[in-house]
């Protein structure tokens, strides 16, 4: 039997160490970073909200009870977010659903802008980790450019209602489903008078 030298357990010892060092950094780097980040990705969801409704002076989230939030999840219609977009006077333009969906290679968001008559205004989706030329390609204003003005009151469905992106069948379909879910939360809220 060979006897135990400390110089055979050094490398072992070396690597621990550059790895607890690069743990240590990145977990500083984190830190350093993750509110910038937060700061980052609450503009642009406040910029997407100004694109639908560019007159709108607030948005105010929509507060449901914990009786209404479950029974919209068990139909599995609640959104991720709602917000009323008010005018300077405080009138009501719309609502903003925010809801994701899973595309082909990550998830898609969308922030669906309907008005108080129950028309949808505008579509914006971001598909950030989604495969660039196919997924991604949700994001573009000819696919999305096609849900607006469609009313509420009917299921919308992929190439009748509207085109789906060529080669990105997969994303298309999660984004019309999470404007579908947008639209169904909206006919439960209004159904419920809180919208």
């Amino acid at each position: 039997m060979q006897k135990f030298k400390f110089k055979d357990l050094l490398p072992a010892l070396i690597l621990a160490l550059i790895c607890g060092t690069c743990v240590f950094l990145l977990a500083g780097t984190y830190s350093l970073t993750k509110n910038e980040i937060a700061k980052q990705e609450e503009e642009g969801a406040l910029e997407r909200k100004r694109t639908i409704f560019p007159d709108a002076r607030s948005f105010d989230p929509l507060q449901v009870s914990d009786d209404i939030k479950a029974d919209m999840e068990a139909k599995g219609i609640m959104p991720d977010e709602i917000f009323f977009a008010h005018d300077e006077s405080g009138k009501a333009l719309g609502y903003i659903f925010v809801n994701t969906g899973f595309g082909y290679a990550g998830n898609i968001v969308t922030t669906t802008g309907i008005d108080t008559e129950g028309k949808i205004v505008m579509v914006i989706a971001t598909a950030a980790s989604d495969t660039p030329k196919l997924g991604k390609e949700v994001e573009g204003r000819p696919f999305l450019d096609g849900f607006t003005g469609l009313a509420t009151d009917k299921e919308i469905i992929l190439n009748k209602d509207v085109s789906a992106v060529s080669g990105a069948t997969i994303s298309s379909r999660a984004a019309t489903g999470c404007i579908n879910r947008a639209r169904e939360a909206y006919l439960e809220l209004k159904e419920r008078g809180l919208v």
